[in-house]
């Protein structure tokens, strides 16, 4: 069994712009991609973003003290979580629900993670989709908010991703954000040759959000395509076709390859 991690970024399924706000057109091309990668040796763990749900709340309640903070973002998160499962269960896709605080906890003062990772296994072993998600992590100090790929690299040390994939609404990672730079170009692949080059300029251009945006995204997928010899693609979500080839085995041209070599 070949296991595919594909993540639907906030800034695909959701309206960053607008708070609380799902993108349906982005959800129904979620659930192609879903339907025409379905292979009995691939093993799909999904993963969503929190975009304008998880952003927006965190930044809202961040200073309104902890336990407001982690039920507000577990409301949000969960909200989102459940519109994006229920959809594919209504179109006869296996998917549920896995709470990320459920499986991932934080020890505050060892600054460590523990993984219970076997529900997942189990649901995989049933052909049934797991969909986890970027979530807030109750401690004995302060709450932390996680992203989906710190999910994703905490899961792949115990169940190795074959491939990753992130889905975002544009087509890869760019040399600068190509919604308002008139000059910004694909970055087709990043590898170990060019990765410092690759994040010195995506820092200079860094708009963060509460996961730390386009820069902490390319440096926790790389370092994990490096440590774990897998390869990372960062995709649009819109592109169903392109996904859907990334998934099965195949290098869509749009796209940007994150590789170990």
């Amino acid at each position: 069994m070949k296991y595919i991690y594909v993540k639907a970024g906030g800034s695909f399924i959701t309206v960053k712009s607008k708070p609380i706000k799902i993108n349906y057109e982005a959800l129904e091309s979620l659930r192609r991609i879903i339907s025409e990668s379905k292979d009995g040796e691939i093993g799909l763990i999904l993963g969503n973003g929190g975009g304008s749900f998880a952003h927006y709340t965190v930044s809202k309640y961040i200073n309104t003290g902890d336990e407001t903070l982690l039920v507000k973002c577990h409301e949000a998160t969960r909200i989102l979580n459940r519109i994006i499962v229920d959809y594919l269960v209504e179109s006869n896709i296996y998917a549920t629900s896995v709470q990320t605080s459920a499986i991932i906890q934080y020890d505050h003062k060892t600054g460590e993670f523990a993984v219970f990772y076997k529900p997942v296994e189990v649901l995989l072993s049933k052909g049934i989709i797991p969909v986890v998600y970027g979530e807030c992590i109750p401690t004995s100090g302060k709450t932390i908010v996680i992203s989906t790929e710190k999910v994703f690299e905490l899961l792949a040390k115990h169940i190795k991703p074959h491939r990753i994939i992130l889905l975002t609404d544009v087509n890869g990672v760019y040399t600068c954000d190509p919604k308002n730079c008139s000059n910004a170009t694909l970055i087709d692949k990043i590898t170990p040759q060019n990765i410092n080059e690759v994040l010195m300029m995506l820092k200079e251009h860094e708009k963060s959000d509460v996961t730390g945006g386009i820069y902490s995204k390319v440096l926790s997928t790389s370092r994990l395509s490096f440590e774990l010899k897998t390869e990372v693609f960062i995709l649009s979500g819109f592109d169903v076709a392109s996904a859907v080839e990334a998934i099965r085995g195949g290098y869509p041209r749009n796209a940007t390859l994150i590789t170990y070599h």
